[in-house]
């Protein structure tokens, strides 16, 4: 072989080799790579519902769902800055606390169709009332700054059937 040609043979086994490594490398970048898009599928995903930590969670709503995911309660801030919580849906029982940033605090508990069936009010006159259609309130317990306490009972139309003092 003249030297010419020997020079162009090891030219050309000098490229191959270059070549070969560069195979190589694209060859383990590919297997990197699809081994990083398989593997959100292959790892096992942690029970639905799984707890996690967090130092702080802001939101203006929570919402609690039960384990068919329909609502069962939440917290929501209003438009007047003040909260409301809710434990229970439109088709359950609930109950229902408010706490406007200015006025009384009030707590509902309410029957399945909705009804309201007893309430607290923490206002300057505190009361509680129970009531078995959710439109009157058949017992009522109140205070009054100059009286004391009071005591109501109502019959089914809400007239009046017993008030003391």
């Amino acid at each position: 072989m003249n030297p010419e040609l020997q020079t162009v043979v090891d030219r050309l086994e000098l490229i191959e080799r270059q070549n070969r490594g560069l195979r190589v490398l694209a060859l383990l970048a590919l297997t990197l790579a699809a081994a990083a898009i398989a593997m959100p599928f292959l790892r096992p995903s942690g029970p639905p519902g799984g707890s996690a930590r967090f130092s702080v969670v802001e939101a203006n709503r929570f919402l609690l769902r039960d384990l068919n995911g329909s609502v069962a309660g939440g917290i929501e801030s209003l438009p007047d800055g003040g909260l409301r919580m809710v434990l229970g849906g439109r088709s359950t029982a609930s109950a229902h606390l408010v706490l406007p940033r200015s006025g009384a605090p009030q707590f509902t508990l309410r029957s399945s169709g909705g009804a309201v069936r007893v309430g607290l009010d923490g206002s300057d006159r505190p009361g509680i009332w129970l009531s078995q259609d959710g439109r009157y309130s058949q017992v009522a317990l109140g205070t009054s700054e100059g009286k004391g306490g009071e005591i109501w009972v109502r019959d089914p139309e809400g007239r009046p059937r017993f008030h003391a003092p």
